[in-house]
């Protein structure tokens, strides 16, 4: 686990902001102007890429004790798109899919790396500065994953990929919880932190463990679903300000 040692918002963290909206507008241009390429290409590239970022970083972590860190098992909130994108590639048009996975990929998704970068508690490193490079490996890996996750979030809406329905906040409710509880076993079993479930590590309501721990389980889940809910309301806000809008519908027609 990376702890924070530098300023939250401070040069560093807010020029590796930067840096991924720069990388998020680039890559937009590209898909934009895209021909031959179809939207189900580019999930699968969204889930070749998202593998391939864990894969860097376990190998980096790994070298050169070749030991696999345990706390690194992919049972982190933001190791949802490592199983929900093979779901979506490989049985996408199955009812499970689009009624549980599609909403999760996106909603989930896109608060997952949210949090990740506006409080990159975990993921910013102990270096003051992007510099020298070499020192700071493991953060720009996290850094572009989480600008991944976002991006791919909004570009399943964008395409319609996934229709939105506010509806859908129960069957992300749904999955998300089965997910947590999964994690909350692994968590008792290996004494370890997924998802920041067991220790509170860089959480902001790890002061309530120190009052009760299922309290502070349930705090957890309930500003989670909190967030889920916010992000649902926000979406539906700009889904209907587009509808209303005719410039937008002429170019959707």
């Amino acid at each position: 686990m990376i702890f924070l040692n530098v300023e939250l918002f401070g040069s560093k963290h807010i020029i590796g902001l930067i840096a991924v909206i720069i990388f998020s507008i680039i890559l937009s241009l590209i898909l934009d102007k895209r021909r031959k390429l179809s939207d189900y290409s580019v999930l699968i590239i969204f889930l070749i890429t998202f593998y391939l970022l864990e894969i860097f970083k376990i190998g980096y972590i790994m070298y050169p004790s070749s030991t696999y860190p345990l706390y690194q098992l992919p049972l982190h909130l933001c190791s949802t798109p490592l199983y929900l994108y093979p779901l979506i590639v490989f049985f996408y048009k199955s009812n499970f899919v689009q009624r549980y996975v599609m909403p999760t990929a996106f909603s989930v998704v896109l608060l997952a790396g949210i949090l990740a970068l506006a409080i990159p508690t975990n993921i910013i490193g102990s270096q003051e500065t992007w510099f020298p490079l070499k020192d700071n490996i493991l953060p720009i890996i996290s850094f572009v994953y989480h600008g991944l996750m976002i991006f791919s979030a909004i570009f399943l809406l964008k395409q319609r990929i996934y229709r939105f329905d506010t509806k859908d906040i129960f069957n992300v409710m749904v999955l998300s919880l089965a997910f947590t509880i999964v994690v909350m076993f692994v968590n008792d079993v290996l004494d370890k932190d997924f998802m920041l479930l067991n220790k509170g590590t860089g959480s902001p309501l790890a002061f309530i463990l120190e009052q009760s721990k299922p309290l502070y389980i349930i705090s957890m889940i309930l500003s989670f679903t909190l967030l889920i809910f916010l992000v649902f309301q926000i979406t539906s806000l700009f889904i209907k300000k587009d509808v209303k809008n005719p410039a937008v519908q002429k170019i959707k027609s």
